[in-house]
């Protein structure tokens, strides 16, 4: 019975030196890429009416397309382990993209008192810029022993303020005659009120990766990680006074257009050092 009882305080304490061993403190930094998932066709229905000119209106359908670009990523993480697998983590992440717009050209025959000519409404490409986000996540910690490891992480995230800055040049103009095209209006919409009133959102996010020894309380780490947030709505205005009678009704005819949903959705693969204290 003594012996057992030897046997089991020196496995006892073994385990405790081990797990006390394996606790402490992991700072990660990091940078990579990120691929914002965020693609979209709207449907655009303009029917603009030509003022004193008989028959000039143009009612035609097409696609208006906006695609992300992404762009650099940076991060870090300071991660408390329990034991030698299970840690909970306080992660912070720096994402910039782009949205790229690509507008169709809508033409229509239009009857200028017998004479034919064509009217065009011509949606140029434009950008949306998603000014830099910086969620903050809270994760649980998971990874496999050994000097070469695989590592998992996942959990809540909270996203500050969404900004966007966007411009989209419009312009109509009218052809026929022989002659070249003649601008009608031209106007600059930019990104407009945002349909939802929350300046902030809670999200998710989830990522593996590994850590590979390089010294004793340094590893090299790679990590492959998606977040995602509530989609963040907003709707085109005016960006300055029109200038005629012709700019005034394009501009009223293109902000009756349904709001455009960006998705914040994205992946990110980034590398960097891990140092354990």
């Amino acid at each position: 019975m003594k012996q057992t009882r030897t046997k089991l305080l020196t496995l006892a304490l073994t385990l405790t030196t081990t797990t006390a061993a394996a606790q402490g403190v992991e700072l990660t930094l990091l940078a990579g890429w990120t691929a914002p998932t965020f693609e979209q066709t709207v449907t655009f229905n303009p029917d603009i009416d030509l003022p004193n000119i008989p028959g000039g209106t143009i009612r035609q359908q097409g696609v208006f397309e906006l695609k992300a670009a992404g762009s650099f990523a940076f991060g870090g993480s300071l991660a408390y382990f329990f034991n030698e697998h299970i840690a909970i983590e306080g992660r912070i992440d720096t994402i910039n993209f782009d949205i790229d717009t690509l507008g169709p050209r809508f033409e229509a025959d239009v009857d200028l008192v017998g004479i034919f000519a064509t009217a065009a409404l011509d949606i140029a490409p434009g950008s949306i810029n998603v000014e830099r986000l910086y969620p903050l996540s809270l994760n649980l910690k998971a990874r496999t022993g050994g000097a070469a490891r695989f590592v998992a992480s996942g959990g809540l995230s909270y996203l500050p303020k969404v900004q966007f800055t966007a411009r989209q040049p419009v312009s109509l103009s009218i052809s026929g005659f022989g002659i070249a095209p003649i601008e009608l209006a031209s106007v600059v919409l930019e990104a407009g009120a945002l349909a939802n009133s929350s300046d902030s959102r809670l999200g998710f996010n989830a990522g593996a990766g590994f850590e590979i020894d390089v010294a004793p309380n340094v590893a090299i780490v790679g990590d492959v990680r998606v977040h995602s947030f509530e989609s963040q709505t907003f709707v085109w205005q005016r960006s300055e006074n029109p200038s005629s009678e012709l700019d005034e009704i394009l501009i009223e005819e293109l902000e009756k257009q349904p709001p455009i949903d960006i998705e914040l959705i994205y992946f990110q693969a980034t590398g960097g050092v891990a140092f354990r204290f």
